[in-house]
């Protein structure tokens, strides 16, 4: 008895209750659980145990059977941990130590794969309810072309003015918890820590320049609206690519901030600036509509150090 008989022997005599029936080429029936399939073998379950079998030696049926099984996406994995009840498909809000966020996760999250991280700080604001903070512009990632591109994970966490009796906005207790808070998503959900980003608005942009130089190891990438730390800060957006946006007529944040800090980077490929002639302060919707930023950031990746 060749190899191929005494494999659908085996298969024959472990049938298992209630598994598919199977049909070898010349008749003979079969109990086994479809695993998983390759060009020239269709791997079955049968008594706990794998077993490959050719496909030529099973009935016409069964290998259009195996072909459509092989053509399936596979079920994505479950994602567990901490924070896997915040992956909902929407908004849900949390808190992180004193620091209220709202998540953003898509319900087809695959804890087998990896995700981008964004980071996406909103600007100064008296609000203090948690969920308020996410902006339109927040939003924008979610957009349903743009995220079936680069789908990711967003974490917006809330920053206001009594928050710990500080007001140093995101450069005090609130930035230095958010990225205590990005630090734990990375332990347990699916990101590729290679890809983390930090994005901002006015107080965001100048939180965003402020983390990523605090932590250059932890952010691939930032963007930052209408906000931007100084020119002393060049040497970090050296290595971590910065892209500005400012409007001319900014009343609320001179552009100058944004100048200069971009005049220092004029020389790095990897830095942008992007200055609207008008606008003013609320400039935020228009810069996160630009595609070329979306791609932009995507496409950025540095792995840290360990």
């Amino acid at each position: 008895m060749n190899t191929t008989r005494i494999t659908i022997t085996v298969l024959l005599l472990g049938s298992v209750l209630n598994a598919r029936e199977w049909t070898s080429s010349d008749g003979r029936k079969l109990q086994a659980d479809f695993v998983s399939a390759n060009a020239t073998h269709v791997t079955l379950k049968i008594s706990g145990k794998d077993i490959p079998v050719p496909l030529n030696r099973l009935s016409a049926t069964d290998q259009a059977f195996v072909k459509e099984q092989a053509g399936k996406p596979a079920e994505p994995k479950k994602i567990d941990g901490p924070f896997a009840e915040l992956i909902t498909g929407d908004w849900a809000l949390s808190k992180h130590k004193d620091l209220p966020f709202a998540l953003y996760g898509s319900k087809e999250l695959d804890a087998s794969k990896s995700y981008p991280l964004i980071l996406a700080l909103h600007g100064k604001s008296q609000n203090d309810e948690n969920g308020k903070q996410v902006g339109g512009w927040m939003k924008s990632f979610l957009k349903e072309d743009r995220f079936s591109k680069n789908p990711c994970i967003i974490v917006a966490p809330l920053c206001y003015q009594p928050y710990g009796g500080t007001g140093g906005g995101w450069s005090d207790k609130p930035g230095v918890e958010a990225v205590s808070l990005v630090k734990e998503l990375i332990k347990s959900l699916p990101i590729d820590n290679a890809r983390v980003y930090c994005v901002g608005y006015s107080m965001g942009g100048f939180g965003t320049c402020h983390l990523i130089n605090t932590e250059p190891r932890l952010f691939a990438a930032g963007v930052a609206v209408a906000g931007c730390t100084g020119p002393d800060t060049a040497k970090t957006f050296k290595k971590v690519p910065l892209w500005l946006f400012h409007a001319a007529d900014d009343a609320t944040v001179p552009v100058k901030y944004s100048r200069d800090l971009a005049e220092a980077l004029k020389r790095e490929k990897d830095c942008k600036f992007t200055e609207y002639p008008d606008g003013g302060h609320g400039i935020v919707g228009k810069a996160f509509e630009e595609e070329e930023m979306h791609t932009w950031l995507f496409a950025k990746g540095v792995e840290p150090a360990k």
